[in-house]
């Protein structure tokens, strides 16, 4: 399978890209950096999965000689039936040093095995189209939106800085722990809370923070930090010197949680991106007058189809479908 088609589980599989994560070479840099370049929808299951790689550590350990000899009897039976030992058809390869070693390797894969999974985080990732709440063990809430990535550190209850790395949007309502900082990171930015709730969406290499209630820190590389109010909506774009905030109505941007799309207030494009960017499809203006006109109202986005379909009835146009591209027109 090609790499532009990997999830972040591929990569974390891929031997190749976990020798070039681990050891790195002129070769290997040049083949990512390079990949990446050509396909910068994937940066973000490539530093997904690099921060998986590097959270792995292997130690060298000496397995006692009661494991060895709980192992070496394991590997025996499983190997060959009683029937077999009893009958003296067994080769004794087990008396050959080798045996040590291949137990040795063993054990070490085993702990590996049991290292990752007690030190891995978790993620939670959706489909197009599908909403999912997950509750976090601190008590904090997130609603994740269409084809969005959410992982979440682990310890997250112990530990004094709440970690989440976002890929996608998702609506965070943040429990007060004692004080512990709750941070969010995207590609571009980071929110820094305590507790509150806010709308952050970080797509086409922007992250849009919608803050509703509490305060929230936002902070970009080589931008000023900006301590946000209710009813901001600040803007994180690499290309900028500083964070874009302006005031808006915080509903406007989470109607999402309950399926809706406001139109109020949004341009024809953003509108379109947000739609394709949720489920997948593709929408294509075939008129540029259409670009210019004001939206007012609400539509459902259950079934996007439907939803389409309305917008088009609200821009007085006629819409076509292929497959999954509509043309508005």
């Amino acid at each position: 399978m090609p790499y532009f088609l990997f999830t972040v589980e591929d990569f974390c599989r891929d031997h190749a890209f976990i020798n070039w994560v681990i050891r790195p070479t002129p070769e290997s840099n040049h083949f990512w950096q390079t990949f990446m370049a050509e396909h910068p929808h994937k940066q973000p299951d490539i530093q997904m999965a690099t921060d998986y790689i590097k959270t792995i550590e292997f130690h060298e350990t000496n397995p006692s000689e009661a494991d060895l000899a709980r192992l070496k009897e394991r590997i025996w039976s499983d190997a060959y039936p009683a029937s077999e030992q009893q009958a003296g058809r067994v080769i004794q390869w087990y008396r050959r040093p080798y045996w040590a070693a291949a137990a040795v390797l063993f054990l070490v894969s085993l702990l590996g095995v049991a290292w990752w999974q007690y030190n891995a985080d978790t993620s939670y990732k959706t489909a197009y189209g599908k909403i999912q709440e997950i509750r976090l063990p601190d008590g904090s809430v997130v609603t994740l939106n269409g084809h969005s990535t959410l992982r979440v550190a682990k310890n997250l209850t112990e530990n004094t800085v709440r970690e989440v790395w976002l890929d996608g949007e998702a609506y965070f309502d943040i429990a007060n722990r004692h004080g512990a900082k709750f941070i969010v990171h995207t590609t571009t930015a980071q929110v820094e809370v305590l507790g509150t709730e806010f709308n952050v969406n970080c797509r086409r290499q922007q992250t849009h923070v919608v803050l509703n209630e509490g305060k929230v820190q936002l902070m970009a590389d080589n931008q000023p930090a900006v301590l946000m109010q209710p009813g901001d909506m600040a803007t994180v774009t690499p290309t900028k010197s500083h964070i874009q905030v302006k005031r808006v109505q915080p509903k406007t941007y989470d109607a999402w949680k309950e399926s809706y799309l406001v139109l109020d207030g949004k341009s024809l494009p953003d509108i379109i991106s947000s739609l394709q960017d949720t489920f997948g499809v593709t929408i294509q203006l075939d008129d540029a007058q259409l670009a210019r006109k004001k939206l007012t109202g609400k539509l459902r986005t259950e079934v996007i189809a439907d939803c389409i379909d309305n917008l088009a009835l609200i821009l007085d146009a006629e819409v076509s479908r292929n497959g999954t591209t509509y043309s508005i027109k």
